[in-house]
């Protein structure tokens, strides 16, 4: 009986295991942990810092911080991601020079699990650069190199920062790459003293030896004839050795929008030899691309753009473009052709010819035209070109008080121009979309004479030039422009029609005036245009958030009957704001412009542009 008792309880105590095992543990035998709700972070406050600036501070955490938009979402909080970054600024607060900061953070919690976080910073004092010692073991380029301390971003009595040693050091090595010396080694040595707070700075520059441009070699199946992709190259055999011209030459490839693909690769010598090889690969893009665009502006309203390129035409690194675009204001069809060293010169031929219709508020115009010219290189980033110019154009919708005033021709008069063209361009931006840095200069006349068969006769001139300056890493940009414009009747031609005046107001011109408005009128207000043009820009480009920028600009212009009557004392400005939103088709924005000193106090108030691209 008593064995029949100890197998029931052993019965009894495998069913009260399983029966744990299946259902769980029973409350009344332990406490079931309920896991706290995550928390939030209301605000992060950083206070105590005096020199290194609160936002600077932010850059270097982790956690993600509350939006300012009140509808975001709160981010998570954990404490343990703080402790990580409060270790984050004490290595970023090192690299600045200070060695004995000191970070108390805070956590204020409360009872909805919100959580506001003070982190406390004690900076101490900074170390002090003492000394700054550079060793050159070439003593003929020791003389060369002295020059370059006037460029130091680290000298004796300034706080030490690791960025501006490693900034010390580039500087040597970079002169050492860009003046033939590509084997050269730049090492350096901080002696820092935590108790006194100060640091001497060591540098060794070791050139090695002086070496040139060995043979330079193409490399990879193309159409593009080699002569081509040589004669884009900024060096020569023999020339000193030169990173620099490497980046020039592999830009200038770029630029032929003939490659995928281009790499200009040192090749492996022994250190004995003084001559180094450059092979040049290159891949050739797809023979045939097509572009759309859509945009809109107030002026010219719907804009579309549909352009189809075929390259290596026939070979030879020929380029056929073909291109439509509408608007409001100006719609035409245009082919372009491009053949690059011409006959293996060093002339490029472009030819282009096309259809195009302009619905000013002055005239409408329909123009048939072709432009045939000759391109060559020249030293500085210019090129020279130089041409002929075939026009057809008839032009309607004139007022009939402009007609009086400009004594234009009551019929539809077919005008021919038949003129010679002679040019020069600069382009050194960064960027042809949207600049930060560089400029641009562009310079052409014209001469329309009865020698050269044209019924118009007449010479002008057009100048303008553009500088972009980035500051503190081409965040704020600094932009400029300005623009001369003249043309003079001559030989039978007693006055310049209406159709080839200059036009000055508008988004692209001075933006707190109507298209065209400014300058000579009509009775009834209309514009006359002029034989002489003067207008420019100043502008600030800012950054705000992310890729939104803000805009604040100065225009002046005016257009003067005569080129004699150019008076900078009658030049009318505007000034405004605006708002830029940097997308994959480029500056998508909003502009408001104030005319300083209208015409018309009761139209001219302000004008508002929507545009894709920079003013300017």
């Amino acid at each position: 009986m008593g064995n029949l008792k100890r197998v029931s309880g052993q019965i009894k105590f495998l069913f009260l295991a399983l029966a744990i095992l299946i259902y769980g543990v029973s409350p009344g035998l332990t406490q079931v942990e309920i896991e706290a709700p995550p928390l939030k972070l209301r605000s992060l406050k950083i206070t105590g810092n005096q020199i290194i600036p609160t936002k600077k501070i932010k850059e270097e955490l982790t956690l993600t911080l509350p939006s300012p938009w009140p509808w975001k979402k709160l981010p998570p909080f954990r404490p343990k991601d703080l402790e990580r970054d409060v270790e984050r600024l004490q290595a970023f607060y090192q690299q600045q020079g200070f060695y004995h900061a000191q970070f108390t953070p805070k956590i204020h919690e409360d009872d909805k699990g919100r959580v506001e976080v003070v982190i406390n910073i004690n900076e101490g004092p900074w170390v002090k650069v003492t000394d700054v010692d550079i060793e050159i073991t070439d003593t003929f380029l020791a003389v060369e190199l002295s020059k370059l301390q006037d460029q130091w971003p680290l000298k004796p009595g300034e706080r030490f920062l690791e960025s501006n040693y490693e900034e010390l050091k580039r500087l040597y090595l970079n002169y050492l790459l860009e003046h033939g010396y590509p084997r050269g080694t730049v090492e350096g040595k901080i002696y820092l003293d935590d108790v006194k707070n100060t640091a001497k700075i060591r540098v060794e520059v070791a050139p090695g030896p002086l070496s040139y441009f060995g043979e330079i070699s193409v490399e990879g199946e193309q159409q593009t004839p080699e002569y081509i992709i040589l004669r884009k190259l900024t060096f020569k055999k023999g020339e000193i050795f030169n990173f620099a011209e490497i980046y020039n030459s592999q830009r200038n490839l770029y630029r032929l929008d003939l490659f995928e693909s281009v790499a200009l690769t040192p090749e492996e010598v022994p250190e004995t030899e003084r001559h180094i090889p450059i092979s040049v690969k290159v891949k050739e893009k797809k023979k045939r691309s097509i572009k759309v665009g859509l945009g809109y502006g107030d002026e010219e309203e719907l804009r579309a753009r549909l352009a189809l390129r075929t390259r290596n035409l026939g070979g030879g690194g020929r380029i056929l473009d073909l291109e439509s675009k509408y608007s409001n204001i100006e719609s035409k069809v245009e082919a372009i052709f491009k053949n690059p060293q011409l006959w293996a010169s060093f002339f490029d031929l472009a030819i282009q010819g096309g259809w195009i219709r302009e619905d000013l508020p002055a005239f409408t115009n329909r123009t048939y035209y072709t432009q045939s010219r000759l391109e060559r290189k020249l030293p500085w980033d210019f090129r020279l070109h130089f041409g002929h110019n075939l026009i057809f154009t008839r032009y309607y919708d004139i007022h009939p008080e402009t007609k009086a005033i400009l004594k234009e021709p009551e019929s539809d008069e077919l005008f021919r121009i038949s003129s010679a063209i002679l040019g020069l361009h600069q382009d050194t931006t960064d960027n042809s979309v949207d600049p930060t840095q560089g400029g641009l200069f562009i310079g052409e006349g014209e001469l329309a004479s009865n020698f050269l068969g044209s019924n118009l006769q007449f010479g002008s001139t057009v100048l303008e030039a553009r500088r972009y300056q980035g500051i503190g890493g081409k965040k704020f940009i600094l932009a400029a422009r300005i623009k001369l414009g003249l043309i003079e009747p001559i030989q039978s031609t007693d006055e310049i029609p209406l159709y080839r005046r200059f036009f000055c107001g508008g988004y692209n011109s001075v933006r707190g005036y109507r298209l065209d408005y400014l300058g000579p009128r009509d009775a009834a207000g209309n514009p006359l245009g002029g034989n002489a043009l003067l207008e420019g820009s100043l502008e600030a480009r800012v950054p705000l958030y992310k890729e939104f920028r803000a805009v604040a600009f100065l225009d002046f212009g005016n257009v003067y009957p005569l080129v004699e009557d150019l008076d900078i004392g009658q030049l009318k400005y505007s000034a405004g704001f605006g708002l830029r939103y940097s997308s994959p088709i480029g500056p998508v924005g909003i502009d408001i412009g104030f005319p300083l000193n209208p015409i018309d106090r009761g139209k001219d108030d302000y004008r508002i542009h929507f545009t894709i691209g920079q003013a300017f």
